[in-house]
């Protein structure tokens, strides 16, 4: 079965802040900065799933990157989770640190229908935060354990705890002439060609290789299959990587 995206106001229908019900990551990034374009989504179907749920897509811009468990020197993130309304879910511990945000000061009595929903992150610079101990139920142990799960920890004009005293993972990297980083550099060349043609031309791009970091990571082969997992670039039947992201 294909995925069947969904439009932002029919994901957003779905989701919530509070109210929710008693009852692995695709991305290396595990904390960051940066503005929540928009709330997409899908009815996927995987594995062993006995029917299609809606999987939630958050897409972001102008990252900072804090901490990752690999090299992440991209500018924009998607960070996609399944879709519930109980608690004890990775849906839950967003929406419910999402809620401490933007209904700050609200009773916790107050049902979700009065309370701010998460469409008021939309357009605001935030961070977001893999935190551990969630306590879950695990199918395979038959009992609740810890887990990890995102959090947004911060959101500009509305509260939290911000990230300070370290620097970007982009800063000091060089930039090309019209303003692009090394990595949307990288990303430019690699569309239209197939990783064999790419190699050819990217590491004698001066803006490339002046970005050490880069480099590394295209060399250990990490670029292009993190580029893929955020959704920046795809491969067709011939090899040849088109890439996704947007200009500007």
């Amino acid at each position: 079965m294909s995925d069947q995206p969904m439009s932002q106001e029919q994901v957003l229908a779905q989701l919530r802040t509070r109210g929710y019900e008693t009852g692995g990551f695709k991305s290396p990034l595990r904390h960051f900065r940066g503005k929540l374009e928009s709330i997409t989504g899908a009815m996927v179907q995987r594995g062993t799933m006995a029917a299609a749920k809606l999987e939630v897509c958050y897409n972001f811009s102008d990252l900072e990157v804090f901490e990752a468990s690999s090299p992440y020197p991209f500018p924009v993130a998607q960070i996609t989770m399944m879709h519930s309304n109980r608690d004890k879910s990775a849906m839950g511990v967003l929406g419910v640190s999402m809620d401490k945000l933007v209904n700050a000061g609200l009773d916790s009595n107050t049902p979700q229908t009065q309370a701010r929903n998460q469409d008021v992150l939309i357009g605001v610079v935030q961070e977001w935060r893999v935190t551990g101990g969630h306590m879950m139920w695990d199918n395979d142990k038959k009992e609740e354990t810890p887990r990890d799960c995102w959090e947004v920890v911060w959101a500009e004009d509305l509260g939290g705890t911000p990230n300070s005293g370290v620097a970007p993972a982009s800063a000091g990297t060089p930039a090309a002439p019209n303003g692009e980083s090394a990595s949307q550099r990288a990303l430019k060349l690699l569309d239209g060609k197939t990783q064999a043609q790419w190699n050819n031309v990217v590491f004698q791009d001066t803006v490339v290789k002046g970005d050490p970091v880069l480099v590394n990571t295209i060399i250990q082969g990490e670029f292009i299959v993190t580029a893929e997992e955020a959704g920046l670039v795809t491969k067709d039947a011939d090899g040849i990587y088109h890439t996704v992201v947007k200009e500007g």
